[in-house]
């Protein structure tokens, strides 16, 4: 037989076993995980594409030069000279307002030639939709839709930013460099740069970003990149095609490797589905095997043959899984995205192939080594049955790992992390496997007791079978508990987090306050019947040297550290220890006129290094300013009031010119006076933390909806395996059933104990499913979040009836094939 000879039966065989029903457990375990995986790589390829398509739209020109000051004139200069076209924005975070309603949102004034790349999207008055390369006029504003929203207005109506008064152009439908942004949940305002002097907005100690945008020839742009590295100055960066939004690439990076963790416990346990479906397949078939050596088939040809028939089974559940995959992509696209309504482009074809791919490595790795022990199956076997099944040995478990390992890279990219995920997901299942052996032996000891037919002797089925029932309460229980942590868990967290907020706690702060308008400012808290604020000066600070080492951000081996020491931080100085600061180490200052020193929070201490008695060298405004750090501080930052990195004693910093900071608790009838300081203070921002809490939390729901969708899958990988070992067990199910209607036990007592078991694995499963979510949730409460965690007692009887309810709804199938088959049938198959 050659191999063409082979292959053509191989597939008559396996459509024989598909029409027998004998591959669906195995079929479905396969294309589970394959959806699973092919649907992050679905979903993360085209972000990815979408990013690399529209690049230049997303800068609005080829390289920018993004600072946190204007450029100076020579930086525009070398640009004309080299002949390279010139646009510019400045953006910061303001108030607008319409009448007695006000807004958060990021304004960016423009110049006349923005954008230099790209097109904007407008929706003008009349409904009609315009699109090309042109800048609003002086007077007039383009705005998105939230704002239009929120402020209840349209285009052609007026708003308010700063001291002017600016007509709605057209709303925002694209804008080149606010696309796929995955955070800009703000809302957007956009106006000509020859307005900005006008607002007001823009004063001594305000945040914005001044970006120089440039386009040309490559050489040329490449030219100006040159020079302008050379010179790059604290607080300022290149931005080219390469490096857009790297923020958002991180960003697309981790929530990747987070989506690909969540697959491959899915995968890990389809896995354990499919060794199970393999091998009651392959134990159901040895006779087979044996008639086929009997009619003069070579051991060699009868493993290849097999060998064909699970290669073809699994390009066929690639192919399938492929599809689902491309499916569920559609629905994490849609819960998890807020990329602002950008069309993004198909995921790359050749995606496709790795459904069949990643089934082949899955099924061959489990399957390859029960395939070669057929080698060993003898023809006497056609007459003798005892001779017993063939010895797979030590190959099956590392080319298992293997198969694991390589698909965990592929999924989370990178192999060493893909074994430690491995290691850490073994290590878990052993656990829940200890705890579930535990349980089993309290569970039989207890239905010893009971005289209940359905209890005793669906409890003795599990224990007959450990093996079996601990590999079903690990998948269930786990797939189990990853549902309620991203359900009640979240839900309880997110709760302790607005509970620990005091119920006096301020709701609004506001910045860009100056030094002319502290009075005035109080007057207004007065004269509205509220006490005056606190007012915290602050100033710009860059961190330039450590212990006189100049701290150079490239060489700190940390993250966070680097962005960090890359970054200005906002200084302060008062001559009292702020509320909800607390000394760690150290001492705090005496009085106002107490000598230079820093008191530093403690936990950019521990990340940049710096200890009690370090001297720091801080640059303001080109001044230097040196001095010890006298005192470490715990800041409380969800007491949400201005809280500061590093503070000083208040003489030494006398003659800097600051804006001021505060923040106040104004309850929701009272929203207007939010326009009155506006109206009076109009380059004030007020930021809403309510709004911001709402945001965030919106945000969290949607990346967690995402997550959930995978662990459906997991849960769905959880009840394969429960069908697996049933179908496993099958057999000795049928004749034990037989033999009880034997001996006078009825249908309906037969289906109490198949049921008994199935709620006993369900209530188990549910159990540890609720004690894993609580245990977790606290842990993730204290160690992560340092949030007080109540534990929710729901968890346990509600993670028993989720267990029972699933356990018992998936398999009644089962239940009713084995409680209504004819014992005659059944016995006499057995003699």
């Amino acid at each position: 037989m050659n191999l063409l000879q082979r292959g053509a039966f191989a597939l008559r065989l396996l459509l024989r076993e598909w029409r027998s029903g004998e591959l669906g457990v195995l079929l479905l375990a396969l294309v589970v995980a394959v959806g699973a995986m092919t649907s992050v790589s679905f979903f993360a390829d085209r972000i990815e594409r979408g990013l690399s398509q529209q690049s230049a739209r997303l800068l609005a020109a080829d390289l920018v030069v993004n600072a946190n000051a204007p450029l100076p004139a020579p930086w525009q200069d070398e640009a004309r000279r080299l002949g390279l076209s010139l646009a510019s924005s400045v953006s910061f975070p303001s108030m607008s307002f319409a009448g007695d309603e006000a807004a958060l949102s990021n304004l960016k004034a423009v110049s006349a030639a923005y954008p230099l790349r790209g097109e904007v999207s407008l929706r003008l008055m009349d409904g009609r939709e315009l699109s090309g390369r042109f800048a609003p006029a002086p007077g007039e504003a383009w705005v998105d839709a939230r704002l239009l929203s929120r402020l209840k207005l349209k285009p052609g109506d007026r708003l308010g930013v700063g001291r002017l008064q600016l007509t709605i152009a057209g709303e925002i439908l694209r804008e080149p460099d606010g696309a796929l942004d995955l955070y800009n949940f703000v809302p957007r305002l956009v106006f000509n740069q020859a307005d900005l002097a006008a607002s007001g907005l823009i004063q001594e100690g305000s945040r914005a970003r001044y970006r120089l945008m440039v386009a040309g020839d490559g050489r040329q742009v490449e030219a100006f990149r040159r020079w302008a590295t050379s010179r790059l100055a604290p607080g300022m960066r290149l931005e080219n095609i390469e490096e857009a939004r790297p923020e958002v690439k991180t960003a697309l990076e981790r929530a990747r490797r987070f989506l690909g963790i969540a697959t491959m416990l899915t995968v890990a346990l389809a896995a354990a589905a499919v060794a199970m479906a393999v091998r009651r397949y392959l134990a159901r078939h040895w006779q087979s095997v044996a008639v086929m050596r009997a009619l003069g088939m070579g051991s060699g040809e009868v493993w290849q043959v097999f060998a064909l028939l699970f290669a073809m089974l699994a390009l066929a559940c690639g192919v399938i899984g492929a599809g689902l995959g491309y499916g569920l992509q559609w629905l994490l696209i849609s819960v998890a995205s807020g990329l602002g309504g950008e069309t993004l482009p198909q995921p790359a074809w050749w995606l496709g192939l790795l459904g069949p791919l990643s089934s082949l490595v899955l099924l061959l790795g489990l399957a390859l080594p029960p395939i070669l022990a057929l080698r060993q199956v003898s023809p006497l076997r056609v007459m003798r049955s005892e001779t017993g099944a063939p010895r797979i040995g030590a190959l099956a478990p590392v080319l298992a790992l293997s198969a694991l390992l390589l698909l965990a890279a592929w999924q989370v990219g990178d192999a060493t992390l893909g074994l430690w995920l491995l290691g850490a997901l073994g290590g878990f299942f052993v656990a829940v496997a200890l705890v579930s052996m535990v349980l089993l032996a309290l569970v039989r000891r207890l239905a010893r007791r009971s005289g209940r037919l359905g209890w005793r002797y669906g409890v003795a089925n599990l224990a007959r079978r450990p093996a079996l029932a601990l590999i079903q309460l690990v998948a269930l229980s786990v797939g189990l508990m990853a549902l309620l942590l991203l359900t009640v868990v979240r839900g309880d967290l997110i709760n302790s987090w607005q509970n620990s907020i005091p119920p006096d706690a301020p709701n609004k702060f506001a910045i860009n306050i100056q030094e002319n308008q502290r009075a005035a400012l109080g007057d207004s808290f007065v004269q509205s019947g509220r006490a005056a604020p606190e007012l915290s000066p602050m100033v710009r600070a860059r961190l330039l040297a450590i212990n006189g080492k100049a701290v150079n951000p490239a060489k700190l081996a940390d993250e966070r550290a680097r962005r960090l020491a890359e970054r200005e931080f906002n200084l302060s100085w008062r001559d009292s220890l702020p509320a909800g600061n607390q000394i760690v180490a150290g001492q705090w200052w005496e009085g106002e006129r107490a000598a230079p020193q820093f008191s530093v929070e403690a936990g950019l201490a521990d990340t940049l290094g710096i200890r009690l008695g370090d001297s720091l060298s801080f640059d303001i405004a080109g001044t230097s300013y040196q001095a010890k750090v006298t005192s470490l501080r715990k800041v409380a930052w969800d007491n949400f009031r201005a809280n500061f990195f590093v503070l000083a004693p208040p003489n030494w910093f006398a003659g800097e010119r600051a804006s001021y900071i505060t923040s106040f608790r104004l309850p929701p009838e009272r929203e207007g006076f939010v326009s009155q300081l506006l109206a009076r203070f109009p380059n004030l921002t007020v930021i809403d933390i309510g709004v911001i809490i709402t945001e965030v939390r919106a945000v969290v729901e949607r990346l967690s909806r995402a997550v959930e969708v995978m662990f459906l899958l997991s849960l769905a990988a959880g009840v394969l395996v429960l069908w697996a070992t049933f179908a496993a067990t099958r057999h000795e199910r049928l004749a034990d059933m037989a033999l009880m209607r034997a001996l006078g036990a009825s249908r309906r007592q037969l289906r109490v104990v198949l049921l008994s078991e199935l709620a006993f694995i369900g209530a188990l499963s549910g159990v540890l499913a609720g004690a894993g979510a609580m245990l977790t949730g606290a842990v993730i409460a204290q160690a992560l979040l340092s949030l007080p965690f109540t534990p929710n007692l729901w968890l346990l009887p509600g993670g028993v009836l989720l267990g029972m309810l699933v356990v018992c709804g998936a398999g009644w199938p089962l239940v009713g094939r084995v409680a209504n088959a004819p014992p005659l049938a059944v016995l006499r198959a057995e003699l």
